[in-house]
């Protein structure tokens, strides 16, 4: 799966100093500052089987700020020495990548997906800017990157239901050592939840609840008193909507609100966060694996460390991922069932019952739309049933995706992939259970007649 995402934020930081202003010498002023932060993401996951995965995120971060000091009365005045500790720039650069590893299992309705790795240091950083401004000297606050290997662990549970999907997730980045400069990043801690329901076969809305925590940065091994990021806490509201186009591309978009907001130093303002996406899936759930098809609030394989100035972070996204919603709806061959004993039991997604046909050997075949081995196989199963429209039926169940309760009861408990059929005889027995991929369908189609009652003698057989 290729994704391209991006996310953003303007967020106002105000803090108070004292320095020399033109024409009133040194008085108590406020700093006020905006920053826009903007971060596009391409991140590339593999799914190695199932239960096995890993992915890559690289981020590449703009900052943008601006600056007026102020006095008492809120009038802007002008410093002596401007540009010292803030400037009218703007910062582009490549922030550090996040490389993950994850593994997934599920127990009945419920999927359980374990995440493991560490941020890269190729972010730039900056000298100890405490140091250089009680030096007088021009320094700069934005770290792109935190010039440290941080080990990331995540956990998520997730649950589906006919259309509904419920996630929640927890995670943590921890920044165990500082840098060469002496900069070491704070810890970051999230947890939330999110309630996904879908609408229609390519349309999906969700709501999602999160908290976001990290603790203070060091420098040389202290906490600043005066400045910088000494803490802060988030809990933040969130909607987003995804839409598959096709049966490989989605796109996402997202709005998250922080409800409550506590920084520790400067005061804060984040009206809200903006999250656009778009992925693209290469082989499909089936053939690439669904470990990594997760419900986290679940893109929390993207939390790198975003840039911080005077302690205000810049928030990822950590609800689902465009590829989470990707509720498929491909076009599928129209074929010829005309006199012959086939059903499609539903609805969709559901764990429905399998009840044999009286009589009959009952082939029940489990498909997706995205299953492209599953469209070959079809064709198959129904010339099979006009050779012996008598003695067969043939009973399918649409999955939709490995979230659905069908996938959860039929599929994920026994580790089994698509397509996917389960065999009965006359008398109601399972005489054949067996998953393929599209270079064994012709082993699982002898498979599926090597349980077949001969051929009647009028049909020639």
């Amino acid at each position: 799966m290729l994704r391209l995402g991006w996310v953003g934020l303007r967020v106002a930081s105000q803090h108070d100093d004292h320095e020399e202003v033109v024409g009133r010498g040194e008085i108590d002023l406020v700093h006020d500052q905006t920053l826009t932060v903007g971060e596009s993401r391409l991140q590339v996951e593999l799914g190695l089987d199932r239960h096995f995965a890993v992915s890559a995120t690289l981020p590449v971060r703009v900052v943008a700020t601006s600056i007026r000091y102020l006095d008492a009365d809120g009038g802007e005045v002008t410093l002596v020495t401007p540009g010292i500790h803030h400037r009218d720039e703007t910062l582009v650069g490549l922030a550090d990548p996040l490389l993950l590893a994850s593994v997934t299992t599920a127990r009945g309705p419920w999927r359980l997906t374990g995440r493991a790795g560490v941020t890269v240091p190729l972010g730039s950083t900056e000298e100890n800017p405490f140091t250089l401004g009680d030096q007088g000297l021009r320094h700069q606050h934005v770290q792109l990157g935190t010039g440290t290997f941080n080990p990331t662990l995540a956990a998520e549970l997730a649950r589906a239901w006919g259309p509904w999907h419920a996630g929640a997730f927890a995670l943590t980045q921890q920044a165990v050592y500082a840098n060469g400069h002496g900069y070491q990043a704070g810890d970051r801690y999230a947890a939330g939840v999110a309630l996904r329901r879908r609408f229609a076969s390519a349309l999906a809305g969700r709501v999602a609840a999160e908290v976001q925590g990290e603790t203070a940065e060091r420098w040389g091994g202290r906490v600043p008193t005066d400045d910088g990021n000494r803490g802060r806490l988030d809990v933040i509201l969130g909607a987003g909507v995804s839409w598959a186009i096709g049966e490989r591309l989605a796109l996402d978009v997202a709005l998250k609100v922080p409800a409550y907001t506590r920084v520790v130093g400067g005061q804060l303002d984040v009206p809200a966060i903006v999250e656009l996406g778009v992925s693209w899936s290469i082989g499909g759930p089936s053939e690439a694996g669904h470990a990594h098809a997760h419900d986290h609030g679940d893109d929390h394989d993207d939390h790198d460390d975003h840039g911080d100035d005077h302690g205000d972070r810049a928030h990822d996204e950590h609800g689902d991922r465009a590829h989470d919603d990707l509720d498929h709806g491909a076009a599928w061959p129209a074929l010829d069932r005309t006199g012959l004993d086939v059903a499609d039991l539903g609805p969709d997604g559901a764990a429905v019952e399998l009840t044999p046909a009286p009589g009959k050997v009952t082939i029940f075949d489990f498909w997706a739309p995205w299953c492209e081995p599953c469209k070959e196989l079809e064709p198959a199963l129904l010339a099979l049933l006009r050779e012996r429209p008598e003695q067969l039926a043939l009973r399918r169940i649409n999955i939709v995706d490995w979230d659905s309760e069908a996938a959860a009861r039929f599929l994920s408990p026994g580790g089994f992939g698509l397509p996917h059929v389960k065999v009965f005889d006359r008398a109601g027995s399972l005489v054949l259970e067996r998953s393929s991929d599209r270079r064994g369908l012709g082993a699982l189609l002898e498979a599926i007649f090597a349980q077949l009652p001969p051929a009647s003698p009028q049909r020639g057989h």
